[in-house]
């Protein structure tokens, strides 16, 4: 919901346009070091606790964004919501995994899809609310949708991943080489948004689109995604998970680069459908060559390795986005996001040549399997 009203709160409480980056990296910098130092609990028997924890944060961190009327409570406000992500999303999907090992990829596309559902459904509701109650109300309603997520899961019994030794961080993890594709290839798909988050909602606007036409860009993303990740994730278990999403990342470039040419809302709404139909493919896909490569209790520690990554590379473009827009344009930052594709989806094609083949390794890896 904040990335559709960045512009809205941008225009309301007067900050520059760089203050759009620091509240999107920010987040992004928060949940890397939160995954990288919290998502290996989870392999040590706390996985619903991450959860719980991650949804209390979520309904924290939304009440402090409508109670916020400056850059540094907003900045401090996206802080919280950066916590909540690092630590529900690295032990939900090692539960996923946990469900069915055989049917990796499928599992994790069907969470996948359902944490896009989420996601796309908050610039809608947001769009739909600002108009008549301001900017206050939305992030108390997403703070009511985590509350009621955090009671409904609160009685339940969930699976738990494997439990393995006491380890420190997860960094371990980048000795194997498949675990390297995983993430680089991960990294590749999630380059674009750090500049979406940070820019996306501005470059609509100054291009003419209403609030509603930004929700439904998000929305045109996430329909397709939710539809199709199903069949994105059994295509990767079918196909070859490091295959699928290496060419999934590459058809990513062109759309990438092309956002930076285009002056048409509408034309933006169809890219981003398009783009969502390839993310679907690719996305569960990166995620189960890190899961293919994990050591046995260790799921969640490379899962939360791998959302790091993502979310680091995250912080560093979306504080740098909002200055690259302002002083360069939409060409020049979209441009630089497709390079950033095209370059980590590089890295992962060499490191998933190196791989072992696609099956976890015991708690000690085999020497074979380490560079």
């Amino acid at each position: 919901m904040v990335f559709s009203l960045l512009s809205d709160l941008q225009d309301k409480y007067r900050f520059p346009n760089y203050g759009l980056g620091l509240i999107a990296g920010t987040g992004f910098l928060v949940g890397f070091v939160g995954q990288i130092l919290l998502a290996p609990l989870a392999d040590r028997g706390h996985s619903k606790t991450l959860l719980i924890a991650g949804l209390a944060m979520a309904v924290l961190g939304s009440v402090f964004f409508a109670l916020s009327s400056s850059l540094l409570a907003f900045v401090c406000s996206r802080a919280v919501v950066g916590l909540s992500n690092s630590l529900f999303l690295p032990a939900s999907r090692a539960i996923a995994v946990t469900i069915e090992p055989g049917n990796v990829g499928h599992r994790l596309s069907v969470l996948g899809g359902v944490e896009l559902a989420g996601f796309v459904t908050g610039p809608v509701l947001g769009g739909w609310l600002v108009g008549p109650f301001g900017v206050r109300v939305p992030f108390l309603a997403a703070g009511a949708f985590a509350l009621a997520g955090g009671l409904m899961l609160l009685p339940r019994a969930l699976p738990q991943p494997p439990l393995g030794p006491p380890r420190g961080l997860a960094f371990d993890l980048l000795r194997i080489p498949r675990i390297r594709a995983g993430v680089a290839l991960s990294v590749a798909l999630f380059v674009p948004v750090g500049f979406y988050d940070a820019v996306l909602d501005r470059y609509m606007t100054d291009r003419g689109a209403s609030n509603t036409m930004i929700g439904f860009a998000f929305l045109a993303f996430g329909i397709p995604f939710a539809i199709v990740a199903s069949f994105g994730g059994r295509l990767a278990d079918r196909r070859g998970a490091l295959r699928v999403g290496l060419i999934s990342a590459v058809l990513v470039v062109p759309i990438t680069v092309g956002y930076g040419f285009v002056t048409v809302p509408l034309v933006i709404v169809a890219m981003s459908a398009v783009e969502g139909i390839i993310q679907a493919i690719g996305s569960p896909a990166s995620q189960a060559v890190v899961a293919d490569g994990a050591p046995v209790g260790r799921a969640a520690a490379a899962q939360g390795l791998a959302g790091s990554m993502n979310l680091l590379v995250g912080a560093f473009t979306g504080y740098a986005a909002g200055t690259i827009y302002e002083t360069y344009g939409s060409e020049v930052l979209f441009g630089i996001a497709g390079a950033g594709v095209l370059l980590f989806t590089a890295v992962a094609a060499a490191y998933g040549r190196r791989g072992a083949a696609p099956a976890a390794p015991p708690l000690a890896p085999h020497p074979a399997q380490i560079s």
